[in-house]
């Protein structure tokens, strides 16, 4: 028998703190003398980037089952129980499994009905204070908001990390998504900071 330890990661696309799946990685695997890493899928390519760096065996395995059958351990980096079925998998057939909890700032469409905590449309200091048509395409529009975001230009920044708070962790709502929204920025920014837990 051998005494590798086939570690299966998962992680939401939205996770995009490389520093903090690197830090659970290496503190979960440090003990190990043998690693090897297994993904369903690796949005971001961090499980891959991380393997890479590291000098160890990645593979990518198509389907749950397959990933579950392989794993003799698992660390799910999980947001709003966004892997129940696989946490579910993994108990049944008793690996151990570490799950490092995850506070990710998603975006929502206000006018479909969608469940939401906070809304960042006009009107709010979150607005993005440039129109569709007015000031330019959609893009250009969140170009803008991003460049102004980026340097302490909007409302919000008066009191950034306070008002950051806000909307960290929380489901916000534009009239938007699912295309493209200033409030991808938002997201963006608040879900690539490490938070040291």
């Amino acid at each position: 028998m051998s005494d590798t330890k086939t570690i299966l990661i998962a992680y939401p696309k939205e996770f995009l703190c490389y520093s903090k799946l690197q830090r659970k990685v290496q503190f979960y695997t440090s003990q190990s003398a043998e690693v090897q890493l297994l993904a369903m899928v690796d949005p971001n390519g961090y499980v891959s980037a991380y393997a890479e760096e590291q000098g160890i065996p990645f593979e990518l395995v198509e389907d749950q089952a397959g990933a579950v059958e392989k794993a003799t351990h698992a660390i799910l980096f999980e947001d709003r129980e966004c892997f129940a079925g696989l946490r579910d998998a993994l108990g049944l057939a008793a690996i151990p499994t570490r799950v490092v909890p995850l506070q990710l700032t998603l975006v929502v469409n206000k006018d479909r009905g969608d469940l939401y905590d906070v809304y960042i449309g006009r009107g709010t200091i979150w607005g993005n204070p440039y129109q569709m048509g007015q000031d330019g395409d959609r893009d250009e529009v969140i170009r803008k908001f991003a460049y102004d975001f980026g340097r302490g230009f909007l409302k919000a920044s008066e009191n950034l990390e306070h008002n950051l708070g806000i909307i960290r962790g929380k489901v916000i709502a534009c009239h938007c998504k699912p295309a493209a929204c200033h409030g991808d920025v938002l997201a963006a920014h608040l879900n690539a900071q490490d938070d040291g837990l």
